[in-house]
Formats: structure tokens, C-alpha cells, sequence
């Protein structure tokens, strides 16, 4: 009998007796790199893992190995600018790897390195499939004799430790063999950035370039390579709505850990809307109180300032949006009982389609003084509590008959000899902004850029009577075919593409007013997202290339109507790749390129316990470029 027959009847025993086992048989397969550029079934193929059996193979070479060695990227996702490699790999496990040297000249930029190496160090530990957590090394016990030892150097060259839109994040990495007794002994990594920023993305990277081997139960890197990248958009992002549902702290911290895997840097926090007020103001508790859906589901200060430190760490900043003078009403009733008159008007008035576009309705009461002291408490607090350039003051979808089906604004109206047409309620909302505005730039102690979504003050030929191109930038949440892109653009104002027609992520499920599907469907596959280029659009409409500058970048939406921490991971990911790439590398080829790369690339996020969607049945991860629609 053989060795393999003795293993599998010893394993059939085993099964009999009701213990389980492991399968641990040496797999019949291996892989070999096909750089022959075919096409399959009408398809262009790039290299790819070809499947065959060990036995017929000159050496046997496991699935990651051939993904890490065949394509001129390896895994490394978003693909960065240029990238060179071995096809030599040298085995190891994290034991040998070690931080050598870390050069920085500001200790607050070192001690943002040593935490990341120990981050780096969890995700050498993630990459086995045994491992549990709890920072447990899986790998401490194998019988492995290593030969080689890793020594990583760091070189941060710029003590400023703050995160903005115009941090450089570019980086470099370098992996050559060292001097060593024998070839192999020694491998020299370094890793060099202007900012720590740039440094963690080039960490991020190195660790990309590094996988499981399945058939020594080991890690396996490359024995030399050289990466240099930088990002093509400085703001790459996800907006997640914390308000409809609220998202508790570790599910925050869960997305944030994702997004850093893909080199995303903005989480844009939709913290509070009508459905609720979950922030708690310190200066305005009132609004915690009345506008909570309970008290366990509050962000504290402490909460938030604890998820705006773990998202630096990771490379990502928090962007924080107040959303005004619509999306208020919970939380903002208690004005009339504290004698302040009513701070929001319309609060759950019904039928809610007269005054809002989902229930439940609510505005600010632009008229009402106390309204602006009241913001500007506010906005102290979020200054106090998060760290960024810029801040996100919403103002979309204001429902004009709100205001004028309003007993104090029709009054007010009155009294000017106004009749509430449409140009004296927009007059009403610019008045706002602008006082509203003035309200940030004093809690701010300085002149920021403000966001803005685009709305009834943004539309074609409509933008300069209202905002100032200095002053505020617009986030395109239209469609991609909207002629405003362009115009808005043209007009110099700075922009963040969230169309909804691509980038909507909360589209494509039942509706949830109703029956049928929601507003934005269909669903937006990974594919729509990819292909999405803020770049073609503008071209697209005929812009002006030495404009492109004024298009920041990018940001997928999470709505929340549908969706709390139970389902949100999956709901991003791994479309949320797919963006990644769009914004850091732009790409000029299509999905079908990066398809067998993508696949590969949600199973690397699932070994780092992403709840990411499956794409593909886990065969087309091993038949790469066998799972297509003939053309």
C-alpha cells in the first residue's frame, strides 16, 4: 500500500470513529505562469495561473507563489506606479523578520511608526489560516529550519505628523539581498516616504509582497523587488451614514482597518440626519438627548476622538459633515421648551412627501437667531474632536415648501413683503450659508475649505450667485452624465466625485417607503465602480486638461436606510477595491484587466477578516481567466 493510500484510510478511520481531521494530503496540483497573452473565449488574457498536476510539473509551485511571480504587479493592490520583482521567492515565517531601523527627526512621527509596525506584524500573522487572533503567533510552532533573516528599515524624512488633502503619501520600496554568510541569508527591506503617511502605505505594500505558501505552511517573499508609487487623487474615500442606523465603534474601527488594507484615506462620517443625533455635544447635550435612538447608541468624546487616533494610525482621516439646513429635525426640539423659539421646523410632519424626500422630514429655521448660536456651539465640539482640513457642511435637498408652509418663515416673509416665490426662499437659503459658514470659520479659529453637496445652489448657471470658488468645494452626487460636472469645473471650483450612478453603494435593494426596488437601482456591481473614472467624465463633457487638478478625487456613499453594523462590511467590499484602484492608480485599461487581480485580491482581504462579498466561486481563483461570458 502507499504512502498516500495509508494517510487516506488512517484519515477514513479517523472519520469513522466521529473524530475529525484535518484534510492534510499534499495537494495533486501545481502552477505554472502563462505569459503567452492569449485570449479566452474572445477575451484578452494577461498572465495568468495555469493549473496542472503536480506530477506532470518540472517543480511544484503553490497558487500564491505563481499569483506573486507571474504578473508584473503580484498581489499588491491598488497596483501602484511601477513595480519590479524576482521571480525567486525566499520562504520565512514573522519570527525572522525584524525592524532594524527606524529613521525619523520628530518623536511623534516614530512613535506613529512603532505602532504601525505592530500592526504590520498582526498582518504576517493573519496570512496563516490558523491563526485566532489576540496577536497569537500561528507559526511560532512549525517545524520550520529558516535560513534567512529580514531586516526592515524605515526612513520617514519630514517631522510633520498632520493629515490633509495636500499630505505627500507617496513612498518607495526596496528589497535586495544582504551580506551574509551564505546567498540568502540575510534580505534588506527599506521603506522610505517623505511622510509617515507615505510610509504606511509603502508598509502596507511591503506587505502585500509578502503571502502564504500552502504547501510549506510558511511565508514566502520576493528576493528582491522595487516599488515606487504615489497616488493619482489625494482624497480617496467612503461616506458611511451613522444616522438612519446607528454603526457602533468597533464596526467603525472595522471599516477603517478595510479601507487602510485598499490605501483609502477619507472616512467621511455622515454623523447625524433627521432619523437621529447620535454625536454627543458637549456644549448642546440637548441634542444627544432628544435626538438619540437610545442611550447605548451614542458616540461619546472619547469615542470619537478614540476612532479619529486609530483611523491616523491607519492612514486614514476622519471627515466630519454636519449636514444643514436640511436632513435636522431629531433632536433639534427642544428649542420652544427652553425658550429659544423653534430651532428646526417641519420635525416628523406629516405627509412627509409635501416637505422632505424621505421621512422623516426637518429643516433648520433659518430666521430663528438662536439657531446660529446654536450651531456654532456645535462646531466648537467638532473642532474640539476631530482632526481635519476641511469640513463637510451638506446642504442638499432643502425642501423650499417646507419653509414656506411655515407659520414663523411666512410670517417673516410677510413682514419684507415677500410672497415665498423661489428666488426670495433660495435668497433665504444662501443667507444661511453664509451665516452658518462664518459660524465654522470662528469654531475653526481659521479659514477652511467647506464641502458642500451639489444641490439647488450649484446648478447650471446658478453656482456664482451663491458660492465663492475660494471658499467651498462640491461634491457630485448626481449622475455622471450631469452637464453641471463640467460646468462647475470650468468655473474653477474644486470637486469629489460621488455620482450616484456609479458610486452609490446603498443602491439595487428593495425599496423601503413602498414596494419595487429603491431610487438608485441597480445594483452597482464592482465592475461600474471600477470603471468609473472621474477624469473620462470631465473629458467626457469636453473639459479642459489643465483643469484636472480641481478634481480631488472620489468617494463611494453608504446610506444607511438599509443597513447597519450586521451587514455593512460585506455591502462595501470588495467594490470598495475596486474604487480604491480607480483613485490611486487611475487606471487607463477596464475591469476585464483588473478582474483576475480583483478576485485574488477579496480572498487577501477575507485572511484579514474582511466580510468581504464573494465574487467568483473559489474555482475561478484557481482556473484564472476560465470564467467568462463568450464574445
Amino acid at each position: 500500500m502507499s504512502t498516500v493510500q495509508v494517510l487516506l484510510a488512517v484519515s477514513l478511520v479517523g472519520a469513522a470513529l466521529g473524530e475529525v481531521h484535518r484534510y492534510s494530503l499534499p495537494p495533486p496540483w501545481s502552477y505554472t505562469c502563462d505569459r503567452s497573452n492569449s485570449s479566452v473565449g474572445g477575451h484578452f488574457v494577461g498572465p495568468r495561473c495555469i493549473k496542472e498536476e503536480s506530477a506532470n510539473a518540472e517543480s511544484v509551485v503553490g497558487l500564491n507563489a505563481c499569483k506573486m511571480t507571474c504578473g508584473s504587479f503580484g498581489m499588491v493592490w491598488p497596483k501602484p506606479v511601477s513595480m519590479v520583482h524576482s521571480t525567486d521567492l525566499i520562504h520565512f515565517i514573522p519570527q525572522d523578520l525584524k525592524f532594524v531601523s527606524i529613521s525619523t527627526s520628530s518623536d511623534v512621527v516614530s512613535n506613529l511608526v512603532n505602532k504601525f509596525t505592530d500592526i504590520f506584524k498582526e498582518y504576517m500573522y493573519m496570512k496563516s489560516p490558523d491563526y485566532e487572533g489576540g496577536y497569537a503567533n500561528p507559526f511560532s510552532n512549525k517545524p520550520f529550519i529558516s535560513t534567512t533573516e529580514i531586516r526592515v528599515s524605515v526612513e520617514v524624512s519630514s517631522a510633520d505628523a498632520s493629515f490633509t488633502t495636500q499630505t505627500d503619501e507617496s513612498y518607495a520600496v526596496e528589497i535586495k539581498p544582504g551580506t551574509g554568510k551564505k546567498i540568502g541569508e540575510i534580505l534588506l527591506v527599506t521603506v522610505k516616504g517623505t511622510t509617515y503617511f507615505g510610509v504606511r502605505n509603502g508598509l502596507e505594500t511591503l506587505s502585500q509582497m509578502i503571502s502564504y505558501d500552502d504547501l510549506s505552511d510558511t511565508l514566502q517573499i520576493y528576493s528582491s523587488a522595487r516599488v515606487e508609487d504615489k497616488p493619482s487623487f489625494p482624497h480617496r474615500g467612503i461616506l458611511v451614514d451613522t444616522s438612519r442606523n446607528f454603526m457602533s465603534k468597533k464596526v467603525i474601527k472595522k471599516i477603517i482597518s478595510g479601507m487602510s488594507y485598499d490605501k483609502l484615506n477619507v472616512f467621511h462620517w455622515h454623523i447625524t440626519d433627521t432619523h437621529s443625533f447620535p454625536m454627543y455635544s458637549r456644549r448642546v447635550p440637548q441634542l444627544t438627548l432628544y435626538g438619540s435612538y437610545s442611550p447605548r447608541k451614542v458616540y461619546t468624546p472619547q469615542d470619537i476622538q478614540e476612532i479619529v487616533e486609530y483611523a491616523k494610525v491607519r492612514g486614514v482621516r476622519v471627515l466630519p459633515e454636519f449636514d444643514a439646513p436640511a436632513h435636522v429635525g431629531n433632536g433639534w426640539q427642544f428649542g420652544e421648551k427652553e425658550g429659544q423659539g423653534k430651532l428646526a421646523v417641519c420635525v416628523n410632519k406629516e405627509p412627509w412627501q409635501d416637505y422632505c424626500v424621505e421621512p422623516p422630514c426637518g429643516q433648520l429655521n433659518p430666521i430663528n437667531p438662536n439657531v446660529y448660536s446654536t450651531l456654532g456651539k456645535l462646531y466648537e465640539d467638532f473642532f474640539e474632536l476631530f482632526q481635519s482640513d476641511m469640513f463637510h457642511m451638506g446642504g442638499d435637498e432643502v425642501n423650499l415648501n417646507c419653509w414656506n408652509s411655515s407659520k414663523e418663515i411666512r410670517d417673516y416673509l410677510d413682514e419684507r413683503g415677500q410672497v415665498g416665490t423661489e428666488d426670495e426662499l433660495l435668497q433665504l437659503w444662501n443667507s444661511f450659508q453664509t451665516q452658518a459658514a462664518e459660524r465654522v470659520y470662528t469654531a475653526a479659529e481659521k479659514k477652511l475649505p467647506l464641502i458642500l453637496w451639489t444641490s439647488r445652489l450649484t446648478e447650471k448657471g446658478e453656482v456664482e450667485k451663491f458660492l465663492n470658488k475660494e471658499d467651498y468645494v462640491i461634491q457630485i452626487w448626481t449622475g455622471g452624465d450631469d452637464s453641471v460636472i463640467s460646468e462647475l469645473i470650468n468655473k474653477g471650483f474644486r470637486v469629489i466625485f460621488s455620482n450616484s450612478d456609479a458610486w452609490y453603494l446603498d443602491c439595487g435593494y428593495s425599496a423601503w417607503v413602498g414596494e419595487g426596488n429603491n431610487w438608485c437601482s441597480p445594483y452597482k456591481g464592482w465592475q461600474i465602480v471600477y470603471d468609473n473614472s472621474p477624469r473620462n467624465i470631465y473629458r467626457g463633457q469636453g473639459g479642459d486638461p489643465a483643469n484636472e487638478n480641481l478634481i480631488l478625487g472620489g468617494e463611494a456613499a453608504m446610506w444607511a436606510e438599509q443597513v447597519d453594523g450586521a451587514a455593512v462590511e460585506h455591502k462595501l467590499w470588495p467594490r470598495l477595491s475596486a474604487l480604491a484602484e480607480r483613485l490611486w492608480s487611475d487606471p487607463t485599461s477596464s475591469w476585464k484587466q483588473a478582474e483576475i487581480r480583483m478576485v485574488s485580491h477579496r480572498e487577501n482581504l477575507v485572511s484579514r477578516g474582511v466580510m468581504a462579498d464573494a465574487l467568483q466561486p473559489e474555482w475561478c481563483n484557481q482556473n484564472e481567466g476560465l470564467c467568462y461570458v463568450r464574445v
